[in-house]
């Protein structure tokens, strides 16, 4: 018996000893370290958007301030829940609650909820979102930075469920507090109403650019949920670019005088103008004012392809834009120099049509080239930095280059205005001092039967001290003097009373 008791002793000391040795193992041995993921759950209540800024430094990004009320799964949370929410929504808050967990809601910043946490959160909200978002590979989807978040953390108990009383602890990561961001070009004045004069576009765009250095001031893409960055998209572009075709004629000395007669043939195509209209005698002024088709074929085909490739070139309708580390994007599509062999592509591209295509931005900024005198500009859209501490740092953009000599572009913003004082582009005036370039530009597609047009309105105010280069594009529209000429004019006058 005496060794029986002895046995059961030694064997009990000998558990003992294992036990507190596999005890020892986990707690210094660092194997077996508690995982906080495992005794705890989070929510977000706030995250945060890398910060941009319009460009007098206004927030553009997390603009928006919210309430966030955290439910937890209790009787007396779920009881005064119709405090701030309608019946339904409490109905489906509810369902959730039953998994266990908390659930996140937005409240009204009056709200008062004694058995739910509630925290300041922000969004952003602007009418901008295709420039910036990442659902549209915009801005900030070329911008590396970490994800700023707070979170509210729950402690749990072994089973997975949240502990009584437990009203969570805030989490928040590094940098979520700081100032550091990029400061835009948009002004926010103009952004709000350049989208205010395109809310019945149903599809296209409209970008504003300040003509002394090419600053993108307003970018707007409709519909609002669309995902493309339309002003820096490729399309047909039609008879604006016979501004492009009209700065090679004049640089070269070129204002010939041609008959339009209603349709003209280059080999076997006849190309025709608008409505079968026969213009009669024209120089370039009227050609312009008119939409001539068949008197910008005859100017393509007197200037050639090796003239019209060089102007081409130095307004840069062959490069790209950049516009941030990675966010670019090409001008225009030209005709090859083995199309331009074609008499059929020359004739084309002289009232914009064919294989060419360019994005409303660059057709922008060849008004403001012509606007300033001949001088080029490359587009922008970041003005500066801001440090995590809140400082300022402006960048510098002096890239101005002359690409046509002062006189021809003075001319060509003459012959603009007579465009809108006499000609297709009425519907664009505003105080006699508009100046622009109407266009309806077949696309090859059809719906129903009918082709979709591409219309457009390119213009600079005040003509006659210029501020402003502006573009509007609508899709499937009906003319340039219909669709776009009004939506220019409320821009115009409204930056007129800025």
């Amino acid at each position: 018996m005496r060794k029986k008791l002895v046995l059961i002793i030694i064997s009990l000391c000998l558990i003992f000893s294992l036990l507190t040795a596999r005890i020892g193992y986990i707690v210094f041995g660092g194997e077996y370290a508690v995982n906080e993921g495992v005794n705890s759950l989070a929510v977000t209540v706030d995250k945060r958007e890398y910060n941009l800024y319009y460009s007098d430094i206004k927030p553009l990004t997390n603009n928006i301030k919210k309430r966030i009320a955290v439910i937890r799964p209790s009787q007396k949370s779920i009881g005064e829940l119709t405090k701030a929410f309608s019946l339904g929504e409490v109905s489906d808050i509810t369902q959730e609650l039953k998994l266990g967990k908390p659930v996140v809601k937005e409240i009204d910043k009056d709200t008062e909820l004694k058995y739910s946490t509630t925290y300041n959160s922000c969004d952003t909200l602007c009418t901008c979102t295709q420039l910036i978002s990442k659902e549209s590979a915009g801005l900030l989807s070329h911008i590396d930075h970490p994800r700023y978040e707070r979170r509210v953390n729950f402690s749990v108990d072994a089973l997975g469920r949240m502990l009584s009383g437990d009203t969570g602890t805030l989490m928040t990561n590094d940098g979520f507090y700081s100032r550091e961001g990029l400061v835009l070009t948009l002004d926010e004045k103009i952004q709000e109403l350049t989208y205010e004069a395109c809310k019945g576009m149903k599809s296209g765009c409209a970008v504003v650019m300040r003509v002394e250095d090419s600053a993108i001031l307003s970018c707007v893409t409709k519909p609002d949920d669309s995902y493309l960055n339309k002003p820096f998209s490729q399309y047909s572009v039609g008879s604006v670019f016979k501004v492009a075709v009209a700065a090679c004629a004049l640089e070269n000395g070129m204002d010939n005088e041609f008959e339009c007669t209603s349709s003209i043939t280059v080999g076997d195509t006849v190309y025709t103008c608008q409505k079968d209209k026969a213009h009669g005698k024209q120089h370039l002024k009227e050609a312009l004012e008119n939409s001539c088709n068949c008197y910008f074929v005859n100017l393509a085909l007197t200037l050639g392809a090796d003239k019209l490739s060089k102007t081409l070139d130095e307004l840069d309708f062959n490069g790209k834009t950049t516009l941030y580390n990675g966010f670019e994007f090409k001008n225009a599509r030209l005709p090859s120099e083995t199309d331009l062999k074609s008499r059929g592509e020359l004739s084309l591209l002289g009232f914009g049509q064919g294989k060419l295509t360019a994005a409303p931005f660059a057709i922008c900024n060849l008004l403001c080239t012509v606007a300033d005198g001949g001088y080029y500009k490359s587009p922008y859209l970041i003005k500066g930095s801001i440090d995590g501490n809140g400082v300022y740092k402006e960048y510098e953009h002096d890239n101005k280059k002359a690409v046509m000599r002062k006189e021809s572009a003075d001319t060509l913003l003459t012959y603009l205005r007579g465009v809108v004082e006499n000609g297709t582009g009425k519907a664009a005036d505003y105080n006699g001092n508009s100046a622009g370039k109407t266009a309806t530009a077949q696309t090859g597609q059809f719906e129903n039967g009918r082709e979709i047009l591409n219309t457009w309105f390119a213009g600079v105010y005040p003509y006659d001290n210029p501020e402003y280069a502006i573009v509007i594009m609508y899709e499937n529209g009906t003319s340039g003097a219909s669709d776009c000429c009004p939506i220019f004019r409320t821009i115009v006058e409204n930056l007129d009373r800025m």
